[in-house]
C-alpha cells in the first residue's frame, strides 16, 4: 500500500485541532499521505483549512454522529489505506507506517492499537493502560475485536464490502465496525502502536460511570433489535 489517507473528524475541537494535525505532518512515511478533516463550526473549521499538512476539508453539521463524518472523511479520501483518529489526539511520526506494516500480509482487513491519555497523571495513565490496552489484549484473542475510533485503519476495500461505519449508531460505532471485518479477514491488534488522547470524558465523569455506560452498550448491542443508545462523543 503505497498511498494512506487520515480522517479527522473535528466537532468544536478549534483548541485541539491544531495539536493533532501538527503531530500528522511529523509522519515518517514512505509513500503518499493525505489528511482529510470533516469539521463544524467556523473556528475549527478555520483551523483545519489553515494548517499546511490538510489536503481536504469537509463541512459537517454533526447530525448522525461520527459515523457519518468518518464516512463521508473516507469517501472524499483516495489512499488505498484509511487511517482514523480523532481531533483531540497526538499520533507518534511511525504512526502511519506502523499501521501500515501489518498490510504487507494479503488476509489483514484492519490494525488497532491502544491509548494513553496526554496528561501525565499516574491514576490516568494506570487507567487507560487497564481499559485501553489489557483489556483489548484480553479480548481480542476471544474473537471481540475493538478498533478504537481514535487509533485504527482499515484496508479500503474492506471498508467499502462491510458499507463503512453504520450511521445509525450513536454509540460503539468502531466496535461495531471491527466486528463487521472479521467477515473480510485478520484484524490486528498492535501493542506497539499507542496514540496519546484526552482524558477529558474520564476526567468529567468518572471511570466507573463510563465502564457502566460501555458495559450497558455493549449488552443493547448484543441484544438483536437494541442498539447502543448513548451519545458519546463530543
Amino acid at each position: 500500500m503505497d498511498t494512506a489517507s487520515v480522517v479527522v473528524p473535528a466537532r468544536e475541537e478549534v483548541a485541539r485541532l491544531e495539536r493533532t494535525l501538527d503531530s500528522l505532518a511529523k509522519q515518517v512515511f514512505d509513500g503518499e499521505l493525505e489528511v482529510v478533516v470533516v469539521a463544524s463550526g467556523s473556528a475549527t473549521l478555520a483551523a483545519a483549512r489553515e494548517h499546511s499538512v490538510t489536503d481536504r476539508v469537509l463541512v459537517d453539521e454533526w447530525e448522525n454522529g461520527p459515523g457519518a463524518a468518518r464516512n463521508r472523511g473516507a469517501e472524499a479520501a483516495t489512499g488505498e489505506l484509511l487511517l482514523f483518529t480523532d481531533a483531540d489526539t497526538v499520533v507518534p511520526p511511525a504512526w502511519v507506517r506502523c499501521h501500515r506494516r501489518h498490510y504487507a500480509t494479503p488476509s489483514v482487513v484492519g490494525v488497532g492499537g491502544p491509548l494513553r491519555p496526554i496528561t501525565g497523571a499516574v491514576r490516568h495513565r494506570l487507567l487507560f493502560r487497564l481499559l485501553s490496552d489489557w483489556w483489548y489484549r484480553l479480548s481480542w484473542p476471544l474473537g471481540f475485536v475493538q478498533q478504537p475510533g481514535c487509533n485504527c485503519s482499515v484496508r479500503r476495500s474492506a471498508f467499502e464490502a462491510v458499507g463503512g461505519f453504520d450511521e445509525s449508531l450513536p454509540f460503539l460505532e468502531d466496535t461495531d465496525l471491527s466486528l463487521r471485518l472479521r467477515d473480510e479477514g485478520v484484524v490486528v491488534y498492535d501493542h506497539t502502536c499507542p496514540v496519546e488522547t484526552s482524558a477529558r470524558r474520564q476526567r468529567e465523569e468518572g471511570y466507573l460511570p463510563l465502564f457502566l455506560a460501555y458495559f450497558v452498550g455493549y449488552l443493547e448491542y448484543a441484544i438483536p433489535g437494541r442498539s447502543p443508545s448513548r451519545a458519546h462523543f463530543r
